[in-house]
């Protein structure tokens, strides 16, 4: 008798457990791996999906529409009068916005409901399509996956690289609420036949579009922020080419097999002072003229130090003309300068511009190849 009733009560306990009663077959659902967000020329708000059919029937695996609508939440109505299955949020793997939407300071709010409802997926990727969205929904590769599955690992991919960085919506959420620094964003191109990871968009305070810089450059500004994460692999000029018939160019190769940063904070004559300090070890993967390595190694690193001390002021610099911070150094004066930050923390963008950052990077090679 006890028995029965144990497993009379167990069986009520799962009948009345969360996720049974609002299931959902796979063939009944629509899957939004992939949604966009766009304006139109009429500054009307464009909403984006694609998602795969799972059905032996039809010819093509993965269905793109795209409406109009006011919210996204409003944009699932109108998908659902036109997909074979029910719109489910849960699984969106890219969310991606046009250059246009970033225009406007306010396009972060209608991001409302990914973070407000709990069915949303907080982890997709965010990105920035240099284009109209159109574009990149109409696009259908004959020698690639689904273009959601397509586009997600070629973000991956391309930041497992550092040639671009990996923000997802909880990130992104995050970096716009942080005072201490500014958004970043993937950004794709789509080209006649491809599509194409172009770098990193730099947004503002307010989350509007303010430059993009190239995937060599976000190798540097992922170096200052994860120091040494995925594989880091730097081409860099070392002599100035004098014979212009010459095709090869005087360039060397290097992977960073090690970073250690320090970042020494202070504040002077009404401005911060950054002092970051790297220590790189790199192992020289390809070299496109001759040299002494046994001999002069020492100079050649030293070659190494002084090209990419330019590449990182010159980054720093821009950054600072533009009125962005990427790289958190506002998130080191708040540590470190908590009184004179407190008083710049609304308009750090504007402080961090007349800040004076120095970057002394300190090069060890540890390996040349396996040749001389």
């Amino acid at each position: 008798m006890r028995a029965f009733a144990q497993i009379l009560l167990l069986s009520l306990l799962v009948t009345v457990l969360a996720g049974c009663r609002d299931q959902i077959n796979l063939e009944d659902a629509t899957l939004s791996l992939m949604v966009g967000i766009d304006l139109s020329e009429k500054n009307e708000l464009l909403y984006y999906i694609s998602s795969p059919v799972f059905s032996r029937e039809a010819k093509e695996k993965s269905e793109e529409y795209g409406i109009r609508s006011s919210t996204i939440r409003e944009s699932r109505m109108g998908f659902d009068e036109r997909v074979t299955g029910l719109t489910q949020a849960g699984k969106i793997q890219v969310l991606v916005f046009g250059k246009k939407l970033l225009a406007h300071p306010d396009w972060f709010r209608l991001l409302d409901v990914v973070f407000r409802d709990a069915k949303f997926s907080v982890n997709a990727r965010m990105a920035m399509l240099d284009g109209p969205l159109h574009e990149l929904f109409d696009y259908k590769p004959k020698d690639k996956p689904r273009l959601s599955i397509h586009v997600t690992t070629l973000i991956d991919t391309a930041n497992k690289r550092n040639l671009t960085v990996k923000t997802r919506a909880q990130e992104l959420h995050r970096q716009m609420y942080e005072k201490g620094m500014t958004p970043s964003l993937t950004e794709l191109k789509k080209e006649k036949r491809a599509v194409k990871v172009v770098g990193t968009t730099l947004l503002k305070n307010n989350g509007t579009y303010a430059s993009t810089i190239e995937p060599r450059d976000t190798i540097l500004l992922q170096t200052l922020l994860y120091e040494k994460q995925g594989e880091l692999s730097v081409t860099i000029p070392i002599k100035e080419q004098n014979d212009h018939k010459q095709i090869t160019k005087d360039r060397i190769s290097f992977f960073i097999k090690g970073v250690q940063k320090k970042v020494k904070t202070s504040y002077q004559n009404g401005r911060f002072h950054f002092d970051v300090h790297f220590r790189l070890r790199v192992s020289i993967s390809e070299r496109m003229f001759p040299y002494d390595m046994q001999k002069d190694y020492k100079k050649m690193e030293r070659m190494i130090s002084d090209e990419l001390q330019k590449d990182y002021m010159k980054l720093i610099k821009k950054c600072q003309e533009i009125g962005v911070d990427p790289f958190g150094f506002g998130l080191y004066a708040r540590a470190y300068e908590y009184k004179e930050y407190k008083k710049v923390e609304d308009d750090w963008a504007k402080a961090f511009s007349n800040a004076t950052v120095e970057i002394k990077p300190d090069v060890s090679i540890k390996g040349n190849g396996v040749v001389k």
